[in-house]
């Protein structure tokens, strides 16, 4: 979403969609944390779910891993580009080395956990210390990326450019598991500018997503 002021006509760059991927990656974090932890405690999860659980962990750990790698390879050089010494990215990069660590282990535990002859119980209590571990490490690495790096954008970075980073973004990524993540994560309004930008195809083409994803979101449910 684009802004101006009363002073300032000059055009912004849009950081929802990055806006939006932060928020997913918390909410995932802490509502499979909350998920396996129920299973350590003895809920019922038959070999479905369990499998279910796994693979979009996995699919998690990749979106993750991606967004990661986008930042290094793309968003940083664009930020020193556009505002030098104003800009300084070397904690967010050492962030994303121990990030990757815990994402290793993650995708570790959950192809554990969805492994047909697992101790379900056990490796539920495994895995929702990773992603307890995951959603601190997000959380406070998120908080400190947005308070940098969305000024930045914001002040110095060209429109043009940042549309570099998206294009960049979504090259790489699994669409039919980061759109509707996209859907489900954001808020009223960022839908209504989403859907107003969509043509009737695309509208339909997420409509199919959407549905995809949340059948796997039933049986993930239990």
């Amino acid at each position: 979403m684009t802004g101006t002021s009363a002073t300032d006509t000059r055009v912004r760059p849009d950081v929802t969609g990055m806006r939006i991927a932060h928020r997913g990656m918390l909410a995932d974090t802490r509502r499979f944390a909350e998920i396996t932890a129920r299973i350590a405690a003895g809920e019922s999860c038959p070999p479905a779910r369990a499998a279910a659980v796994a693979q979009y962990l996995t699919l998690l750990c990749d979106s993750v891993h991606h967004h990661h790698t986008i930042e290094d390879t793309v968003v940083w050089p664009v930020l020193v580009a556009a505002a030098g010494p104003a800009v300084a990215v070397d904690e967010l990069e050492d962030d994303h080395v121990q990030l990757d660590a815990v994402l290793g282990t993650l995708r570790q535990r959950a192809s554990a956990f969805g492994a047909a002859d697992a101790d379900r119980a056990r490796a539920a209590a495994a895995l929702t210390e990773t992603l307890d571990a995951a959603h601190a490490l997000l959380s406070e690495h998120i908080a400190e990326e947005e308070r940098v790096v969305f000024p930045i954008v914001d002040r110095y970075v060209r429109v043009d450019d940042w549309e570099r980073v998206e294009k960049a973004a979504k090259k790489g990524s699994k669409m039919s598991f980061e759109v509707p993540r996209f859907v489900r994560y954001a808020t009223e309004e960022e839908l209504v500018e989403l859907r107003a930008g969509a043509g009737p195809l695309i509208r339909i083409l997420l409509g199919l997503l959407v549905r995809s994803f949340d059948k796997r979101e039933a049986v993930i449910a239990g």
